[in-house]
């Protein structure tokens, strides 16, 4: 696992945590498990890699029991 730590907008994060709560609650794990799903789909949108679109389609198929 690693860490991340970066500095966004408020209103930014303010909407990402209403869409967490309405989609999932607010149960621990939640907001990691967003950003995480969020990362695999824009591997998944914009890279030229077809190893790295492979890989994240694939961690998020093996994931998606975790996200709720």
């Amino acid at each position: 696992m690693s860490q991340i730590n970066a500095k966004i907008d408020e209103e930014v994060l303010r909407q990402f945590r209403d869409v967490i709560y309405q989609r999932r609650g607010l149960r621990k794990g939640d907001f990691k498990d967003s950003v995480e799903e969020a990362m695999l789909d824009y591997i998944i949108k914009y890279s030229s890699s077809d190893d790295a679109k492979v890989f994240a389609k694939k961690s998020k198929n093996e994931n998606h029991s975790n996200l709720r």
